[in-house]
C-alpha cells in the first residue's frame, strides 16, 4: 500500500486549558507545512460552546477510528492522521476521514457560531488526542470556550523547549479520498428530513457494534424506518453503526438532512444547528474507501489545462464558488468551470457544500498534484493510449489490453465496457482503464 510521507510538528499538545466555566481550546497545528510557523489563522469565542465542542469531538472520534480494516492489510498500516482545519472569510472548517477511508466528516462553523476577534485565511493540520476528546465531552452549555488555530511553536529543541512531532505516513487511499468524496457530494440530491425527536429516535435505534446489514432508510409522517427492501424515495444505509457519532449531538439539531448519490449509493447526514452543520458521508459499504471510487478520472483524463488554469486564477478563499458569476468572469462556459473545479477539487483546491449547493475554496496541506500523477487507473489508460491500443470507429472501440481485446461502446451519455472490471462494478466506481482510454483519445483527436 502505498503511503506518502507526513510531518506534522506542534509545540505542545491541542488541549482545554482554563477553569471549567472559562476554557480556551488550544489547537496545536503543523507547522512543518507552513513557511512562516506564526501565523495566527483564528481567534474567536464559541457562542454555542457546547454544540461545537461535542462537534469537534465527534470529527475527532470518526478520525479516529477504523470500520472496516482489509484482510490484506495489517492495522498497523493504517495510520491515525490528524483533522484538516480551515479558515476563509465566513467559514471555520475541520474536516477529515475515518482510517478506513469509508466516512468523511466536516463541521462547519459560520460567523453567527463565533465571535471572532482574528481571522485570516489558511489551513492546517490540528492535533486531537484522546485526552482532548475526552475534555470536549464535558464543555458545558454556559462555559466560555475560545478558539485558536494557528501556532507560534518551531520545529526544533532550543533551551529544553521540547517539539512533539508526528511524522504519519499518510495513506494515499486516505489522501485521495479528500479530493473524491467532493466529487461524490457534488453528485448527491436531498433525500429527506428529520426533526430533532425524529433524529434522535432513529440513531438511537442504530446498532453500537459493527453490523454490516443492507438497509433502506425511508420516513413516513415524519418517522424514520430501516426496512430490508427498497421503497419510495428510501436511501442505502449499511453499516449504520458508523452514524452513532452523530448520537451526542443530536438532541441541540435543529434538523437532519439526508442526501444521496444515487450512481454511487453514498448518502450525506448533515445536523443542522442553525449556526453551524455537522455532516457525515458515508460510502456505501464500510469496507469501500471513497478513494477508489473514481469519479474524477473522467475530468483529470479530459483535462482542458487552460480552463482549470483560468478558473484557479479566480480562487480567492470563497466560501461559495457561484458558476454562473465565474463563467462570465473568465469567458468559458459552464460546463467547462464545472470540469475545472472537478479537476481543483482532485488537487484539494476546492470542496463542495451539500447545503449551499457549491464550491467553496481551501487548501489542503498536502501535495495532492502528486497524488493524482499516481492513479493506477489513469496511468493504465496513458500506457494503453501510448501503444496505440484504442481502435476507435463511430462511437465503438476496440482495445487491446493484457492479451485480449475489450469492447467499448457507448451507453446512453456514458460508456460501457466488456471488460472483468466493467462487468464486476459497472459506472459506480467511475470508468475504466480502456474507458479512460477511449475517453483520453477523443480528447486528443478533438
Amino acid at each position: 500500500m502505498v503511503a506518502i510521507a507526513q510531518s506534522y510538528s506542534y509545540s505542545t499538545a491541542s488541549a482545554l486549558r482554563g477553569t471549567v466555566g472559562n476554557q480556551v481550546l488550544a489547537l496545536a497545528c503543523d507547522t512543518a507545512s507552513s513557511q512562516d510557523p506564526n501565523r495566527n489563522f483564528l481567534t474567536a469565542r464559541a457562542l454555542y460552546p457546547d454544540v461545537t465542542a461535542r462537534s469537534l469531538r465527534a470529527v475527532s472520534e470518526i478520525v479516529g477510528s477504523r470500520f472496516y480494516v482489509p484482510p490484506s492489510m495489517l492495522a498497523r498500516i493504517l495510520r491515525e492522521a490528524d483533522p484538516v482545519a480551515t479558515v476563509s472569510p465566513g467559514a471555520v472548517r475541520f474536516e477529515g476521514f475515518s482510517a478506513c477511508c469509508s466516512a468523511y466528516i466536516r463541521l462547519d462553523l459560520g460567523d453567527a457560531a463565533l465571535d471572532v476577534s482574528h481571522r485570516q485565511n489558511g489551513t492546517t493540520n490540528v492535533d486531537f488526542g484522546a485526552e482532548l476528546r475526552g475534555a470536549l465531552a464535558t464543555v458545558a452549555k454556559d462555559a466560555l470556550l475560545d478558539l485558536g488555530i494557528g501556532s507560534d511553536a518551531v520545529a526544533v529543541v532550543h533551551d529544553g523547549k521540547a517539539i512533539v512531532e508526528k511524522k504519519v505516513p499518510l495513506p494515499l487511499r486516505w489522501i485521495k479520498g479528500f479530493a473524491e468524496v467532493q466529487i461524490i457530494m457534488s453528485g448527491m440530491t436531498p433525500a429527506f428530513r428529520l426533526s430533532r425527536v425524529a433524529a434522535q429516535r432513529f440513531l438511537r435505534t442504530l446498532p453500537r457494534s459493527k453490523d454490516d446489514t443492507l438497509h433502506w432508510v425511508s420516513v413516513l409522517g415524519g418517522v424514520a424506518r430501516l426496512s430490508a427492501r427498497e421503497g419510495p424515495g428510501a436511501v442505502p444505509l449499511r453499516g449504520g453503526h458508523r452514524l452513532r457519532v452523530l448520537d451526542t449531538v443530536a438532541a441541540k439539531v435543529d434538523g437532519l438532512d439526508v442526501f444521496v448519490n444515487a450512481d454511487t449509493g453514498a448518502t450525506a447526514w448533515v445536523m443542522d444547528f442553525g449556526t453551524q452543520r455537522l455532516t457525515l458521508v458515508l460510502n456505501v459499504d464500510p469496507w469501500r474507501g471513497f478513494s477508489g471510487d473514481g469519479g474524477l478520472l473522467t475530468q483529470l483524463a479530459t483535462s482542458d489545462g487552460a480552463a482549470t488554469a483560468a478558473v484557479r486564477a479566480q480562487l480567492n478563499w470563497q466560501d461559495r464558488i457561484d458558476v454562473t458569476a465565474m463563467a462570465e468572469t473568465t469567458g468559458l462556459p459552464q460546463p467547462a468551470v464545472r470540469s475545472a473545479l472537478a479537476e481543483l477539487a482532485a488537487i484539494g483546491l476546492v470542496g463542495f457544500d451539500l447545503v449551499t449547493n457549491a464550491y467553496f475554496h481551501r487548501v489542503l496541506p498536502f501535495d495532492l498534484e502528486r497524488v493524482t500523477s499516481l492513479n493506477p487507473r489513469l496511468k493504465a489508460a496513458e500506457k494503453l493510449l501510448a501503444k496505440g491500443a484504442v481502435q476507435l470507429v463511430d462511437d465503438v472501440a476496440d482495445i487491446a489490453s493484457e492479451g485480449a481485446t475489450h469492447r467499448v461502446q457507448r451507453d446512453g451519455d456514458a460508456w460501457r465496457c466488456t471488460c472483468p472490471w466493467y462487468a464486476k462494478n459497472g459506472q459506480q466506481r467511475g470508468p475504466c482503464k480502456h474507458v479512460l482510454a477511449v475517453e483520453m483519445f477523443l480528447e486528443q483527436h478533438a
